[in-house]
């Protein structure tokens, strides 16, 4: 097919979301922006439309797509755009960009995402919020407030954008919940349209990025050492209660700066952020650059011996104690 006239979102402003293609179906980060896009969209009176740039679309994709709940989505389908190749789909995005007009451009932040937005957005002649932990639309004005952490963490910074267009955010994994399970919409609202656009062959070319190496770590139950912790050699204990307990164990960027962990074991803004049901720490105070890691959490039990620590004003359950004895009853308990 060709590529259709747009008209659904002809009255409202639009939200456009760049939706990626992981294995045969929708990348998890899409489907968290999916969820994203439609609170958005009803606190600004926005319409919502999505991009996805795919090598061959699959029927589980197609699925997928077809009952997200935006108004419409525009499928670029081409054998050129895989592996990924950052000219190509940057092509594609702007030409939707340039039929659909957007008011919002919002892209999740994977390795391919990282790349894209700030391609895309110097033919745009706009800028790019990299890694934002907060988006709303400001009242009156329609805006987009997009909040993230600056000067290492120390300040939550709040940006807008009032004159360049569109609007360009990139979203992060698990910081605003963990997708649109139990809440998509009807197949009939979802509009799919295709698009046929020439793919030039370039020379420049940047392989598929998702093997990396990279863990995307999307444990139901998390448990988080920080710089309470002594020596390396006391992390055993904790590897072992996680083990008979099904938690991933994690850590905060001391830990990481100290040689203890791998950086892909890393909590925070300069590592992952991750969205359990449960997440413990142990030995962690509470940074902002920790704290914007885990803003998904749905219960957090926070261990520290230090009773100011902040961390234990936002806990549901704080606990002022030694990690040590803690970690030690804990195992016996379980044993």
């Amino acid at each position: 097919m060709t590529s259709t006239s747009y008209t659904a979102t002809e009255a409202k402003k639009l939200l456009l979301l760049v939706l990626q293609q992981h294995r045969d179906g929708i990348h998890p980060l899409s489907l968290e922006l999916i969820a994203l896009a439609r609170r958005l969209a009803k606190e600004g009176g926005l319409a919502t439309a999505g991009v996805f740039i795919t090598g061959e679309l699959t029927e589980k994709s197609r699925a997928e797509l077809g009952r997200s709940g935006l108004g419409e989505i525009h499928i670029y389908e081409n054998s050129r755009y895989r592996p990924f190749v950052a000219e190509c789909h940057c092509a594609a995005l702007l030409n939707c960009v340039a039929t659909l007009k957007p008011e919002v451009l919002l892209v999740g932040a994977t390795p391919e995402g990282r790349i894209l937005a700030p391609m895309a957005a110097i033919p745009l002649n706009s800028g790019v919020t990299a890694d934002c932990t907060e988006l709303a639309i400001e009242q009156p004005g329609g805006l987009l407030l997009q909040t993230r952490p600056a000067f290492g963490g120390g300040v939550m910074a709040r940006i807008l954008t009032p004159e360049a267009r569109p609007q360009i955010a990139t979203i992060r994994s698990g910081v605003f919940g963990g997708g649109i399970s139990g809440e998509i919409a009807d197949a009939a609202n979802t509009r799919v349209i295709m698009h046929e656009l020439p793919v030039e062959e370039h020379r420049i070319r940047v392989e598929a990025l998702e093997n990396t190496g990279a863990e995307d770590i999307r444990a139901s139950a998390i448990l988080a050492l920080g710089a309470g912790l002594r020596a390396k050699e006391d992390i055993e204990p904790f590897r072992e209660f996680c083990e008979r307990r099904s938690m991933e164990l994690m850590c905060s960027r001391s830990l990481v700066e100290r040689g203890w962990f791998p950086h892909s074991r890393q909590i925070g803004l300069s590592g992952q952020s991750v969205c359990p049901e449960l997440l413990v720490t142990m030995g962690i105070s509470g940074s902002v650059q920790f704290m914007a890691g885990i803003r998904g959490v749905k219960r957090l039990v926070a261990i520290n011996k230090e009773p100011a620590a902040p961390i234990l004003r936002v806990a549901d359950v704080p606990i002022v104690g030694d990690l040590y004895p803690i970690i030690e009853e804990l195992s016996a308990a379980v044993s």
